[in-house]
């Protein structure tokens, strides 16, 4: 199906969400490897005149470090990294209207080396808690292994 106009795609846009689990390395010594499971969605917005390509829903297993008691040393985690509706990037509607092959256009920005690089800003971004809840601090995160779930 070819869209011409904005509406017709807001309308008529369909495209499954994609799901990909995820190895995360968290830079602590006190931390291993964390699995994570993500679904990318990619919705239209009529407003702004673009697709988003957005994380709906990003958890991790629940991670563990006990503070380590030092006035220097690393806070305390305990929790699950939660990512909710967060835009990844976005596509211009320029680029799909009028294109019978804008499924690859789509399908160009959600590739395994493009979501390890989104993703990893937004893991990079995300602000843990200290066990008390009082203070966030991030943590550098790398992704060390994403795999598409079918």
């Amino acid at each position: 199906m070819v869209y011409n106009s904005a509406a017709e795609l807001c309308e008529g846009f369909g495209y499954p969400p994609v799901h990909v689990k995820l190895t995360i390395e968290i830079i602590d010594k006190r931390l291993g490897p964390v699995k994570a499971e993500a679904e990318i969605a990619i919705k239209p917005v009529k407003a702004k005149g673009y697709l988003e390509v957005l994380v709906e829903e990003l958890e991790s297993e629940h991670i563990f470090a006990d503070e380590n008691g030092s006035i220097y040393g690393s806070f305390g985690i305990d929790q699950s990294i939660q990512i909710y509706d967060e835009v990844l990037t976005t596509i211009p509607f320029e680029e799909i209207m009028g294109n019978e092959n804008w499924k690859e256009t789509v399908e160009e920005s959600i590739t395994a080396d493009k979501l390890r690089e989104q993703l990893g800003k937004s893991l990079n971004d995300y602000q843990f808690s200290d066990l008390s809840g009082k203070y966030k601090f991030r943590k550098r995160c790398k992704i060390t292994e994403l795999q598409f779930i079918d």
